[in-house]
């Protein structure tokens, strides 16, 4: 069987795959971030005033850069989390199993499991914003 086949057969696997995807993509771009960061400090220890340095056309904003991979990973994480969680609930697991197993309530996980749930989905994005805010 080859890989796009196992991938197409196992939602939880793809959502892996794609966690993967997201946190590489992550990684290099924080990469580039550290770069930049090491720009704006080098400014700022050259005296340039804030406002300067953030109106530097020359300059990446190292705020937007962090939002969008916080964003991205946080998007990535809920969606593997939702697919391992019906995953495993397809393999006979309790939902308060799952429940400790992600260290949330039973009532997150039913949303979680809820077909075409609205919470559920509304939870990944409160995710990537949470990250987002804490980053």
């Amino acid at each position: 069987m080859s890989e796009a086949e196992v991938l197409e057969q196992d939602p939880v696997l793809q959502a892996l795959v794609t966690l993967s995807d997201a946190a590489t993509s992550g990684a290099n771009h924080l990469t580039v971030l550290n770069e930049d960061l090491a720009a704006v400090r080098a400014h700022r220890m050259r005296g340039w005033s804030w406002r300067r340095i953030l109106a530097d056309a020359d300059l990446a904003n190292p705020l937007s850069s962090l939002t969008k991979v916080a964003a991205d990973l946080a998007r990535a994480c809920g969606a593997f989390r939702r697919a391992l969680a019906l995953g495993l609930r397809r393999e006979g697991m309790q939902v308060t199993e799952i429940a400790s197993l992600f260290d949330v309530s039973r009532q997150r996980v039913s949303a979680l499991l809820r077909p075409g749930s609205l919470e559920a989905d509304d939870s990944v994005e409160e995710d990537a914003v949470a990250v987002a805010k804490n980053a």
